[in-house]
């Protein structure tokens, strides 16, 4: 069976995983706080009881200035905020907007410690914890700190009553870095399940990272039920034929030719690999007039070179296909640019289909000059045939007792051998009698 590279196919996965982009801090935040469909505790200031008007306006005059990018005037309202005597609301709602003016600068590094200090607050209500948990961990992830974010997504998964797709596909990207494949697949499929039990398009992110998940975990099966989903929603050329390659890996030939079938119908071939995969594939199931024309259509379009190499792939679809006046066509343009033996072979073959003598010896001689066949004594049998039936007896004796002696060939030639040395003698007694 025709064995495709699959770590080849796939590489793309671990040269670049498709992980999620990770949110910025406001939508973490609102993330959080739609998954728990609990009261707002993000760095938008809310008047509550507990929360003195005075220390209200000085929370939002520096959300102000921080949306304003002046960042410095922000941190300074909040220095003079912190001189003043605040109950500890107040003080989780001070930490929790310098957090955000720094996360505005995208100075993760100094937002962390201000969000942790919110958790720490005994007093600071639960629903604000919470959200600041969640939104820690995503900064946790931003910094590459994944210990410190799995551990902080799942203090806020144990406090939390219902747990959203979306916090579970988070946990599953901290933990495929970590390269928990295992656990992070458990959670791909908990996410996935509970948007398919919706009836919600699964993302293509999503399943970007199952997809990579399955890779690393070596499990085929899942790998192609994952680009399935992947081909039926989001139809791309390296899905189609990346699940061609899973197939091929599972030995599910019939659908990998299906599978590069579709993929080529729906003209989503743009590479050079694909057509010659695809041709490959229909080779190697004895399709190879379909071959030929994919290859050609490949050439046409200026996608497949007219290289050497596959001319010579093209020339055996054709050769294969028993189109021999296009197999010469193809297979002498493929000669003349590599100049090996094997393509000159491949000609002494066709020739020797048609019985076209003077051509079949020419190139059996062009092969075997060129000193690089593989198994030499091919090229001589063929030699020995055109110059027999050539009536180049004498020649075709001499041709033969090379080819015996290489171990391969050693019983047919000496067959042709005797069978020459018989005619010959034959000849000699009519010759006589006459």
């Amino acid at each position: 069976m025709r064995k495709l590279p699959i770590a080849l196919v796939m590489s793309a996965l671990l040269g670049g995983v498709p992980l999620l982009a990770v949110q910025s801090v406001s939508a973490a935040e609102e993330s959080a706080e739609n998954s728990q469909e609990e009261a707002s505790a993000g760095p938008r200031v809310r008047r509550t009881m507990t929360l003195r008007e005075i220390v209200f306006e000085k929370l939002e005059e520096a959300q102000q200035a921080a949306d304003a990018g002046n960042f410095d005037e922000a941190l300074q309202t909040l220095e003079r905020l912190e001189k003043r005597k605040r109950n500890s609301y107040e003080r989780a709602m001070t930490h929790n907007m310098y957090a955000y003016v720094y996360s505005t600068q995208e100075n993760y590094a100094a937002a962390i410690p201000e969000y942790a200090k919110v958790i720490e607050i005994d007093n600071a209500p639960d629903s604000l914890k919470q959200t600041t948990r969640y939104t820690l961990a995503k900064l946790y992830m931003l910094q590459e700190r994944y210990a410190e974010s799995l551990a902080t997504i799942n203090e806020w998964m144990s406090q939390s009553d219902k747990v959203n797709a979306d916090a579970y596909m988070f946990r599953a990207q901290v933990q495929y870095q970590q390269e928990k494949y295992e656990l992070a697949g458990d959670d791909i499929a908990t996410a996935i399940s509970m948007r398919e039990e919706a009836g919600s398009r699964v993302t293509e992110s999503w399943l970007l990272l199952q997809r990579a998940v399955m890779f690393q975990l070596k499990d085929y099966k899942g790998l192609a039920v994952t680009l399935e989903k992947l081909v039926a929603t989001y139809s791309k050329s390296e899905y189609w034929m990346q699940l061609a390659a899973v197939y091929n890996e599972l030995g599910r030939e019939d659908e990998e030719l299906a599978t590069l079938e579709t993929a080529y119908d729906q003209k989503l071939f743009t590479k050079e690999s694909e057509y010659l995969n695809f041709a490959q594939a229909l080779l190697s199931r004895e399709i190879p007039y379909k071959a030929a024309h994919v290859l050609e259509a490949g050439m046409e379009a200026d996608v497949v070179e007219k290289s050497a190499r596959n001319l010579s792939l093209l020339g055996d679809a054709w050769m294969l296909a028993k189109e021999y006046d296009n197999a010469i066509v193809v297979m002498t343009q493929a000669a003349d640019a590599s100049g090996e033996g094997r393509d000159y072979f491949k000609l002494a073959q066709i020739y020797t289909e048609r019985q076209e003598w003077s051509k079949s010896l020419e190139f059996s001689n062009k092969a075997l000059n060129a000193g690089d066949l593989k198994a030499p004594y091919q090229a001589l049998i063929i030699k020995g045939l055109a110059q027999y039936n050539l009536d180049e007896l004498e020649s075709a004796s001499i041709t033969f007792f090379k080819a015996a002696s290489y171990p391969a060939a050693e019983k047919v030639a000496h067959q042709w051998q005797e069978y020459i040395e018989s005619e010959q003698q034959r000849r000699e007694y009519i010759a006589n009698a006459g």
